[in-house]
């Protein structure tokens, strides 16, 4: 079982949502109606429709979640079992409530009376009693206990499905953007997509992270769930795995886009996660950002750097000038994107020297 499928079956042992109420399906709803509820509901989290949010990327991710576990035989099973056995405890435990209810009724009603409420004695306690006391301390023991691992689950869970997307410990808190200079993780996320056959039946996370960590510091990896896909020109379904990382740096991102396919030709695509980012030149920027009186306050960081990128680059003579906001790449990570561009076009031109070459003579 791959990795993928370990994680999704532990979900779905301890996943406190409730998968048909998130999706808008009947329990007995086909794998059909599943996907197609699926892709109505995710739109309106998609991360591209919501930047920045973090309580749509944590419902987008529980959407996937949910679709996941209900059109797989197997764990829709364990799913529904747990599930039933979640519902069943909480009804106990609201029965047992109603019983601690009528004891603390009770209770009042005897001071209220003038009887006394003093603590019997263990000895003049009757059978009946010490045994609906230890009732009582197991019930609230097994409470804190249940409550303690569902916490401890849900901490595990954000901190393994968070690496797409960057979640806020506490939904209500507002997210918070990114510091000057630097960029969001969906920003500085990419996507492989290959068949599982030959050398790249046994990739898995820690395989996908050797290979890649060759173009910078990973920040997270997250395995997709393979499935049965019939590719453009094939008869027969072929098995696809997506992974998705997420570097620490945009420039390390985009080098693993320029060179991965062309380093690993097992894969069939590396592309951006969100989209590709734009590397406008430095007037270009400067011509584009909105102009803001001197009288008003702006509340974007904006630095300027003065001088070319010289020769190679695409920019323009002048005094050009970047202008950084939370959202835009750091000067050093466009210098280092622009320095790949401009290396890989140097060799595509001097390949096809070499082979007019060739064919003159």
């Amino acid at each position: 079982m791959s990795d993928s499928n370990k994680d999704l079956e532990e979900i779905a042992k301890t996943a406190t949502d409730d998968f048909y109420e998130l999706l808008g399906v009947a329990f007995d709803a086909e794998e059909a109606a599943i996907k197609r509820a699926y892709r109505m509901t995710s739109i309106k989290y998609h991360p591209d429709k919501n930047r920045d949010d973090a309580a749509a990327a944590d419902k987008f991710i529980r959407l996937g979640l949910a679709r996941d576990i209900l059109i797989d035989v197997k764990l829709k099973s364990e799913y529904d079992r747990h599930r039933m056995r979640r519902r069943e405890k909480a009804l106990q435990d609201e029965q047992l409530d109603g019983r601690r209810r009528k004891m603390k009724e009770d209770l009042e009603r005897r001071e209220r009376d003038g009887v006394s409420t003093k603590r019997k004695r263990a000895d003049d306690m009757s059978e009946a009693e010490r045994r609906e006391m230890e009732i009582q301390r197991l019930a609230e023991d097994g409470k804190r206990r249940r409550k303690e691992h569902q916490q401890r689950m849900e901490q595990q869970r954000q901190e393994e499905e968070a690496s797409f997307m960057e979640l806020s410990p506490e939904p209500e808190t507002k997210p918070q953007a990114p510091a000057p200079g630097q960029t969001a993780e969906i920003d500085r996320t990419i996507k492989l997509r290959f068949q599982r056959e030959g050398e790249a039946m046994a990739w898995d996370k820690e395989k996908v992270t050797k290979m890649f960590e060759k173009y910078g510091k990973i920040d997270s990896v997250v395995m997709g769930k393979d499935k049965k896909t019939r590719l453009s020109g094939e008869k027969h379904r072929k098995v696809v795995a997506m992974v998705f990382i997420v570097y620490t740096r945009l420039d390390h991102a985009h080098a693993a886009v320029v060179d991965g396919k062309d380093d690993f030709p097992a894969l069939d695509s590396v592309s951006w996660a969100s989209r590709e980012p734009e590397i406008k030149s430095p007037m270009d920027a400067e011509a584009s950002a909105p102009s803001t009186p001197v009288s008003t306050p702006n509340r974007n960081f904006r630095a300027s750097f003065t001088g070319g990128l010289g020769k190679g680059f695409g920019s323009a003579p002048g005094t050009p000038s970047f202008s950084f906001s939370p959202k835009t790449p750091s000067l050093q990570e466009v210098t280092m994107m622009r320095l790949k561009q401009a290396e890989k076009k140097r060799l595509e031109e001097q390949i096809r020297k070499q082979d007019a070459a060739e064919e003159a003579t």
